[in-house]
């Protein structure tokens, strides 16, 4: 019986740490801090990103579109929910999950100070520095 559950034992820890990666797959981002940024927009100034992380892995974001409804007056968009990180070719992203009925957004960990938008295939835009945004001090 030894003989055949040590063999067993050996490639059951052998799978589970060649597995590492995936097995974090969905789980909350375990990093917190505020991030910030004013990203390119085609219909305003610009669009204006504070996103804060919070270390039990949910967020709370807050979108400013600068002069968005023109005459210097902007537009506000709160959201909340949950982060949770996905791992594709051998990069990480967030994806930050709001309640229903809202879009689903993601960030591109280009360091443990840059965050990057997305789009939902996680493609980046033609000029990716541009839309950075950077954690506060």
């Amino acid at each position: 019986m030894k003989r055949f559950l040590l063999p067993v034992i050996a490639m059951l820890i052998a799978f589970s740490c060649a597995n590492n990666n995936s097995a974090n797959e969905g789980k909350p981002f375990e990093m917190d801090g505020v991030w910030e940024g004013v990203l390119p927009a085609a219909d305003c100034s610009g669009i204006e990103y504070i996103l804060s992380l919070q270390p039990q892995g949910t967020y709370k974001m807050t979108i400013t579109y600068i002069d968005g409804e023109g005459d210097g007056i902007d537009m506000v968009f709160y959201s909340t929910g949950k982060v949770v990180r996905v791992h594709e070719d051998k990069s990480q992203f967030l994806r930050l999950l709001p309640p229903p009925g809202n879009d689903t957004v993601y960030f591109k960990v280009v360091d443990s100070q840059v965050l990057r938008l997305v789009n939902k295939e996680l493609e980046e835009p033609q000029n990716p520095e541009l839309y950075n945004i950077v954690k506060g001090k």
